[in-house]
Formats: structure tokens, C-alpha cells, sequence
């Protein structure tokens, strides 16, 4: 999917970027050892390298938001208070 707006980024403050390239690559290594490789991984993480975190789309932030949400306990994410849209 082709996105237009590209003015995303990454703070550089606390070495978020490089905390999130972390976890994408952990989330690589992880999925990878158990035959479970997302198609969209590899893209993700050579496009972050490649930007160093700046002129993200929209695209980039929601597969960083779904790699993220893995390591949530289903019972936080399921929370009875949670609101459907």
C-alpha cells in the first residue's frame, strides 16, 4: 500500500528507536525459531534501519503497535472494560 504521509518518526530521546528495532528484531529471531515468520517482518525492520526511524508512514506504525501487543498478556488485552469500536 502506497502511503503519502511520511512525516512520522521515532524519538531519538531515551534511545526509542533503538529500543524498538530491538524488540522487532527479538520479535524476528523469536518468530523465525519457531517457523512462524511474518511476511511483513523483514520489510519492517530493513525499513526502520534504512530510515533510522525518521519519514515513517502510518504503515510502519501499526506493525511496530502489533509486534508491541505480542507481548501483552491476552487477560490485559481482553480486559472486560476494554470498548469495541
Amino acid at each position: 500500500m502506497d502511503y503519502k504521509q511520511k512525516d512520522y518518526y521515532i524519538s531519538a530521546k531515551e534511545n526509542e528507536y533503538y529500543k524498538v528495532l530491538n524488540v522487532v528484531d527479538h520479535m524476528l529471531e523469536e518468530a523465525q525459531s519457531n517457523n512462524k515468520y511474518p511476511v511483513w517482518g523483514e520489510k519492517l525492520r530493513t525499513e526502520l534501519k534504512e530510515s533510522a526511524g525518521n519519514n515513517l508512514t502510518p504503515w510502519h506504525f501499526n506493525m511496530i503497535i502489533s509486534t508491541l501487543l505480542d507481548y501483552v498478556p491476552e487477560e490485559v488485552k481482553n480486559k472486560s472494560n476494554a470498548k469495541s469500536l
